[in-house]
């Protein structure tokens, strides 16, 4: 539902609505917010998912969580006023317009910053769907709303971007009320726990794992912010309805990894390294499987899709962006839950290092590609970091633990991919983009999954077909 929501908003309603160079502050304030939001809140979400198996029964430990989110939000807020002048300098030439909304940024920053603690609460909770329904449909609900009522001319584009606030305020506010209806948000001051060195433990791990979440939050979404500042908003709006495209190849990366990462700290508290080694294999096979099938149905269909585009003369200008953003999403899913695996065990700070270097890596790609390649560049530079980034990570946990994620059936599924690939290749094109959408979708999801449930590639995968089987022809 997030992804229909979120392609009619991108692929439909604002290149209808509004200019490439409004689509382009529109992403900017939301990519500069999210990279904010993970300075602000410190590491502490991260710090809650690793240490909830230990403190759950503590009452105060939420409300420490919360506070200190709080203040690292005020601490960030004050460092991006006192270099206020730096940053907006950097948009100035060709983004001036981000500047004027530099405030709303900050502001839009803090609400992010308590939802994704609620949101880190909730998994440790192993309570996904609702958060993710506020982060992926309410959210974009939301926005759909905004836009229409600033077609319909009852607002202006300045209240539009204003009015973001309510919308990423209002996230916070139905966390609060999801958990209040669970019975879990519980307000309670009695910070004893903290005592015996547990303060500096946790605070400790949080600092690394804020250097860690920074860094990849640098990756996420320096490409956006830099071809802001390098190529103009219009060419962020063109970069963005490419990227949103490619990146829905990951969208079932992020429940799997909420769930993953809560029982993966389970099992190094258990010390169940048998657990920790079963999950990796089971979120790369699959992951591999889900993203494969999505980046070859949006590569196959990408023409098609930009045909439906208002405006797809300037917007296709972005088309090659798709599939390296597709790819830099597909390699990051193929290794599984290697980054989680580093988080939760006492290795964590390797990750701070990898990560570091990653975006050290990122920076120093975009300012070479972007110049030579423009908006391809960044989508280059973003395939060629995310792959470098999981071979590091694979390395470490292969060398730290000796497990690893592949077996035969990764090669057996990489035939499958090529065979697909072949299949498509030959597919007659018809006239009609409608029609060719689903006849080569259809061709496409019925060979794959042939081949793919024949070949008992997941077992997973199998054992959903059992049942739906067993359904079906239940007597």
């Amino acid at each position: 539902m997030g992804v229909i929501i979120g392609y009619a908003n991108v692929l439909w309603l604002f290149p209808y609505f509004l200019e490439a160079e409004q689509i382009g502050l529109f992403r900017l304030i939301q990519s500069a917010a999210f990279l904010m939001a993970t300075f602000g809140q410190f590491g502490l979400g991260s710090g809650l998912v690793k240490f909830f198996p230990r403190f759950k029964e503590e009452k105060g430990f939420l409300t420490f969580i919360l506070i200190g989110g709080a203040v690292g939000s005020l601490v960030f807020f004050l460092i991006s006023l006192l270099f206020k002048a730096q940053i907006t300098a950097y948009f100035s030439r060709e983004s001036a317009l981000f500047v004027q909304y530099f405030g709303i940024t900050l502001i839009i920053s803090f609400c992010l910053v308590q939802f994704q603690i609620f949101e880190a609460y909730c998994r440790s909770l192993l309570k996904i769907v609702v958060p993710t329904f506020i982060r992926d449909i309410q959210l974009r609900l939301a926005v759909t709303a905004l836009v229409v009522l600033f077609a319909l001319e009852l607002i202006t584009f300045d209240m539009l971007i204003n009015l973001l606030f309510v919308v990423y305020a209002s996230l916070v506010i139905s966390a609060i009320a999801y958990l209040i209806s669970i019975k879990s948000f519980k307000v309670n001051f009695d910070f004893q726990f903290l005592r015996n060195g547990k303060l500096r433990e946790i605070l400790t791990y949080s600092l690394f794992m804020l250097i860690g979440a920074g860094g990849t939050q640098i990756v996420l979404q320096i490409d956006s912010i830099m071809v802001s500042g390098a190529l103009g908003l219009d060419a962020t709006g063109i970069y963005t309805i490419a990227f949103f495209i490619g990146v829905v190849i990951e969208m079932p990366k992020r429940s799997i990894t909420q769930i993953s990462s809560s029982l993966i700290a389970q099992a190094f508290e258990k010390k169940d390294m048998a657990a920790v080694g079963k999950l990796y294999k089971q979120t790369s096979i699959n992951q591999m499987i889900i993203g494969s099938l999505l980046l070859i149905g949006v590569w196959a269909n990408l023409e098609n899709l930009y045909s439906f585009i208002p405006n797809s003369e300037l917007y296709i200008q972005g088309i090659s962006v798709v599939l390296f953003i597709g790819l830099g999403k597909l390699s990051d899913m193929v290794f599984g839950t290697n980054g989680e695996i580093i988080v939760m065990s006492k290795h964590y700070k390797f990750n701070v290092f990898a990560v570091a270097i990653l975006a050290i890596l990122t920076i120093l790609l975009n300012l070479l590609l972007i110049p030579k390649y423009g908006i391809e560049g960044a989508a280059i530079a973003s395939f060629l970091a995310m792959l470098i980034f999981n071979l590091s990570k694979f390395a470490f946990v292969w060398i730290k633990f000796r497990i690893q994620p592949f077996s035969s059936n990764t090669l057996k599924f990489s035939g499958i991919v090529g065979l697909i690939l072949l299949l498509n290749h030959f597919l007659p094109q018809q006239e009609n983009a409608l029609y060719d959408i689903v006849l080569r979708s259809a061709a496409i999801t019925v060979a794959f999954s042939i081949l793919t449930i024949g070949l008992k590639i997941s077992e997973e995968v199998n054992s959903l077909y059992g049942k739906l089987i067993s359904k079906v022809f239940k007597p």
